[in-house]
C-alpha cells in the first residue's frame, strides 16, 4: 500500500507508514467504513472533523449536565457571591439561565 503522504511502499498489514508515519487507512466514524484516505467518508458522506466535534460537544455538555446535577446548591452559592461584586446581575442571570433550562 503506498503511502499518500510521502509515496513510500508499504505492506497491507500495516496502519501507518513506516517513513512518515501517516495513517494509511481512515476509518469513518459514523459508519466504519475503511477509506485510503481521510476528509469525507466515500460510502456516507461524512465529515470526519465535523463529526468528532458533535461527538465531542456532546460528551462535554452530557458531562456539565452531570457535574450540575450531583451538586445543585453549588452552582447558587457561587452566584450569591458573585452578586456581591456584580451588583445582583450574576443572579439575575443565573435564574433567567434556570428558567430557560426547564
Amino acid at each position: 500500500m503506498k503511502c499518500g503522504k510521502c509515496g513510500q511502499e508499504n505492506l497491507k498489514a500495516i496502519e501507518f507508514c513506516v517513513r512518515c508515519h501517516h495513517p494509511l487507512r481512515f476509518t469513518c466514524p459514523a459508519c466504519k467504513h475503511e477509506q485510503t484516505h481521510g476528509g469525507q467518508c466515500d460510502n456516507c458522506g461524512t465529515d470526519f472533523t465535523k463529526y468528532v466535534a458533535m461527538l465531542l460537544s456532546q460528551v462535554e455538555s452530557q458531562a456539565r449536565r452531570q457535574r450540575e446535577a450531583s451538586h445543585p446548591h453549588r452552582s447558587l452559592w457561587r452566584q450569591v457571591l458573585l452578586a456581591i461584586f456584580t451588583l445582583g446581575l450574576s443572579l439575575l442571570f443565573y435564574h433567567r439561565s434556570r428558567a430557560f433550562d426547564e
